[in-house]
Order: structure tokens, then sequence, then C-alpha cells
């Protein structure tokens, strides 16, 4: 037995299987054990006839989620900036699959097995967030994830044969890999082809293959905020990482507020279904709450745009910031403007944004990030 057998570590491969390459199975020759190596010829093509395009009836254990939002055998990607809780949102896309919640508003049509391979956490973390989690029934059954992973190495062959027998012997309905980045070595459209490629031989064939879920970083902010399909461009990366997963999501921050707690679930890509309404939620702990009644939209989505933000004005921060003659920080200045003029903590800081509709008035104190106003030039002495 394995040292892994021994101390109870979720081992597929065992001794049998760890043999030096070249070395021949007991009780068979090497000649014998290299021809039951040489896989079978991989057939590449099917065709249809219309009538038989017509006539096909999706199988019912295919649908996963939503609007055909995830589905067995289909390729999708999670995206979003660092730190709004892609990893959260996974593990919850997995708790969903044991359970049957819906996840992020969006329905789970049947239950499913979900393996997480991820680098982004290591074992303190994640006791900590499964130790909330463990109160469900049955979670083990449902839900494997590996330690922090210093590499995706799938283009090692080694790497994939051990990764290959986690998922034969788990066999899962989902597989999350977390984060992107860690499966590819650069950004160029021959790496992530070859990355994909790789991924995808490890995976069984047809009807059995489980759907495959890639977490991946959004690009640095701009100055106008993307909306609806617009996100999908966000994705940090090739163009391939938007176009090979048949769909895509986005989970955004609500405001700049490195206190907020409220963040935006879109859908910006959905080859076989609606893509479906933003949703707004509330993280507390490992989870996400909602979808949120009275979210501030309008703020949202301009962004600190002319024209959008209707509640709070230049003569608010004329007022809060004394003319341009005082200095505070942004969490202050923000509080300030909330109790002046019942805008949300969304709106308020979108008000205070450099890159927004009053960004040519702001100015801020490279020494300690303070902000103040320029003063107006009919401003007397």
């Amino acid at each position: 037995m394995s040292d892994a057998s021994k101390s109870g570590v979720y081992d597929p491969l065992g001794d049998e299987d760890r043999r030096p390459r070249g070395q021949a199975e007991p009780g068979k020759n090497a000649a014998e054990s290299k021809a039951e190596e040489i896989p079978p010829k991989r057939k590449f093509l099917e065709f249809f006839k219309p009538s038989e395009l017509a006539a096909y009836v999706v199988p019912a254990d295919v649908p996963l989620i939503g609007d055909m939002h995830l589905f067995k055998g289909g390729i999708f990607v999670l995206g979003g900036a660092a730190g709004v809780g892609k990893s959260f949102a996974l593990s919850a896309l997995a708790v969903s699959g044991a359970t049957g919640a819906d996840w992020f508003g969006l329905k789970v049509h049947r239950q499913f097995k979900t393996m997480i391979l991820q680098a982004e956490n290591g074992l303190a973390r994640l006791s900590t967030e499964y130790r909330i989690h463990c109160e469900i029934e049955g979670l083990d059954d449902w839900l494997l994830v590996s330690g922090d992973v210093d590499v995706f190495a799938f283009d090692d062959p080694d790497f994939r044969v051990e990764f290959k027998a986690y998922v034969e012997a788990f066999k899962p309905d989902v597989i999350v890999l977390d984060p992107w980045n860690r499966a590819t070595k650069d950004v160029f459209e021959k790496d992530f082809r070859a990355a994909f490629e790789n991924i995808l031989s490890c995976l069984p064939a047809g009807d059995q293959r489980p759907a495959l879920v890639i977490c991946a970083h959004t690009k640095k902010p701009r100055e106008n905020k993307a909306q609806g399909r617009g996100l999908l461009n966000e994705l940090s990366g090739s163009l391939v990482l938007g176009s090979i997963p048949r769909a895509a999501f986005i989970l955004q921050a609500a405001s700049d507020d490195p206190e907020g707690k409220e963040f935006v679930f879109s859908c910006c890509k959905n080859n076989n279904g609606e893509l479906g309404r933003p949703t707004a939620w509330r993280r507390e702990g490992v989870r996400f709450v909602g979808p949120l009644e009275g979210f501030d939209w309008e703020a949202f989505k301009g962004g600190g745009v002319a024209g959008k933000n209707v509640k709070i004005e230049e003569s608010h921060l004329e007022e809060v910031f004394d003319g341009g003659r005082k200095w505070i920080g942004k969490a202050t200045a923000a509080k300030e403007l909330m109790k002046m003029t019942g805008a949300g903590r969304a709106a308020a800081y979108n008000a205070l944004d450099m890159r927004g509709r009053f960004g040519d008035r702001l100015r801020v104190n490279p020494a300690n990030g303070e902000l103040s106003l320029e003063e107006s030039p009919w401003d007397e002495d």
C-alpha cells in the first residue's frame, strides 16, 4: 500500500500504476505490455443529415445549470478581477451541484459531482472555507478539491496520467480549473490552444466528458465600464479564452470601496440559450447572498459617466471638501456624501472616481491618498 493510501488521501493511482516507464506489468512480458499501451485509432469526424439533427433531443442529464448556461461536455469561463471572490463563487457552484440550490439565481437541473483543481489557496484557507460548507450532509460524495498546485503541468505526460486517473476514479460531471494562468505559459493563441488540447486529452470522450469551467482574470479597469456582451472583451489574455467557451460569466465589485461587499454577476456569452439579466449579490464570508433588491443599478452602470449619477452633484463635493480647502480620505468622503445625499455606497465611490464625471475637479495627494478639489477658477482669494 502506498504512503498516500495509508494516510487516507484520495489516490486513484495506487502502487500498481506507479511502475517506472517501460517496466512490464507482473505476469506479462514487455512486448505484451507495450501492445496494450497502444490506444485505439481516434475517430475525428461525425456527420448528420438535417432530419437527424432535427430529431435530436438533448439527453436529460446534459443540462446542469440555467438555460444551458452550464452543460455536461461544454467549456465555460468565470472571469473577474483579483479579490472579487471568484474561488468562492466556484466553490458555491460545486455546493449547488451537491444540494440543488440555485447558483447566482440560475436553476440547477440535477445533482452533479464537481472536481476542483486549484492553485489559489493553501490548506489553511480551504479548511476555513469548508468548515462552513461541511455542514451539508453527504458533500464528500459530490465534491473533490485539490491542494495548492504549483502549476497545472498539462504539457507533462506524467501530470496528464495522474490527473486522468483522478478523473476516472471520481467521475465528475464538472471540472474546475482555478486559475487559468496556471495552465498556460504565455498569452499567445498557440499556447492557449495547446493548453485546451492537453486538458481535453485527459477527459473522457463523447457523452461522458464533464463540463470544464475555467477561472480567469479580467483586464485592468478602463474609463468606460463594459456591460453585457462587451464584458467578454474584458477577459485577460488571448481571444481564444472568449471564443472557445460556450458560456462566459463575469463577477465584478459594485464599487471601488475596498470594504464593499456588493458584487454584480453577469453572463456575457451563452451560445445555447439566453444571457439573462445581471444580478447583484452581497458577500457574507464565503457565501454570496441575494439577489439584492434595491441595488443602485444606475450608479453601477453609470460608472461615473456624466448624466448617470443623478443623486450626487458637484455642489455636494464642494461642501464635503470645503471648496477645495479640505483634504480627506476617500472612505471618509464617501461616508459624508452618503449621509448628505442618501446615495448608496457604489454611487458615492463612483462620484470620487478620478476617471468619473468629477475627475477634472478631483485631486489626490500621492503621499497619503487623500482627496480634495481643484478650486473653481472664479473663486476669489
